[in-house]
């Protein structure tokens, strides 16, 4: 049996509730919330309101713990109790079906188109600008601020011939998007071995398989065999804090970072590390609560 625990949040709230998700070590993705304009096929506005959800087996989790720990960190931040709803699932049951019923296709910028497979095409779409993502349980569909983020810092560079690392690569968006435009190669890290495979189930989608290395690893025992030419680390502040100087030796000095997944209250001490470790501020970009930034490896 599995239990789902959907925490209705404001969006600002969502970085120290996946904190949280990591403590236990439980499979987590999040919602941000949509309402459609009713103008055309991809018009919608966020409401400022995101769902976490923690999902996690009965039998090898202490699911009556993770719950306490929910209602307590609620209450630690001083919102209601009631914004926490619980779900059960049988082993069989597909409890993804409710998800894939509202993700819909996602323009980033003026060029980029997320759509789930099952989805028409657009009428603007182009191969090399379309990425196909049937999320499963992994973190990254394109409507979520922080992957929106990364797609607009990756659509300011060529990455043509370039070897990459994508830390936390969750459904594979973003080194999809990097393979798609004539990257040489690339290695995708994730932690979460059920999103790894659905990554390649994606990657498989998108005609990629045999380009792109996808692996299940932590960064702290991950161990590259070449320098890159660039990063993507669309991760949580603490983990970019931790693990900078592991990952900064990793890409060639020169190499490019596009990092996000860095809330408004942690970006300053988040900067601050950037120049410690030796990377060079080029752009900033926010939406929302979110940070994103472009760096060079001075």
């Amino acid at each position: 049996m599995l239990k789902r625990f959907n925490v209705t949040i404001p969006s600002d709230y969502e970085e120290p509730l996946l904190g949280l998700a990591d403590r236990f070590g439980v499979g987590v993705f999040s919602s941000p919330q949509i309402r459609d304009e009713g103008i055309g096929e991809t018009d919608f506005v966020y409401t400022g309101e995101t769902i976490v959800s923690f999902v996690a087996s009965t039998v090898e989790q202490d699911t009556a713990a993770i719950e306490t720990a929910i209602i307590d960190w609620l209450k630690d931040f001083s919102l209601n109790p009631s914004a926490l709803s619980i779900e059960e699932y049988s082993d069989n049951q597909d409890w993804m079906a409710g998800f894939r019923e509202h993700f819909k296709p996602i323009c980033v910028g003026d060029k980029i188109v997320v759509r789930p497979p099952w989805e028409p095409e657009l009428p603007h779409e182009t191969q090399a600008n379309t990425i196909l993502i049937d999320p499963g349980m992994a973190f990254g569909t394109g409507t979520h601020e922080t992957t929106r983020l990364c797609l607009e810092f990756m659509s300011q560079i060529d990455p043509a011939g370039q070897f990459f690392l994508d830390l936390g690569a969750g459904s594979g968006i973003l080194s999809f998007y990097l393979m798609k435009h004539n990257a040489q190669g690339g290695v995708a890290i994730e932690i979460e071995g059920a999103a790894v495979e659905n990554m390649r189930k994606n990657a498989a989608l998108n005609g990629i398989s045999d380009r792109l290395k996808m692996i299940c690893a932590d960064l702290s025992t991950y161990k590259p065999e070449i320098e890159a030419d660039g990063l993507v680390a669309n991760i949580t502040s603490p983990v970019i804090l931790e693990y900078l100087p592991v990952f900064t030796p990793w890409v060639k000095k020169g190499g490019w970072g596009i990092f996000s997944g860095v809330n408004s209250t942690n970006a300053p001490i988040v900067k601050e590390a950037f120049a410690r470790n030796g990377w060079k501020h080029l752009q900033e970009k926010t939406d929302g609560d979110w940070h994103g930034f472009y760096l060079i490896r001075s």
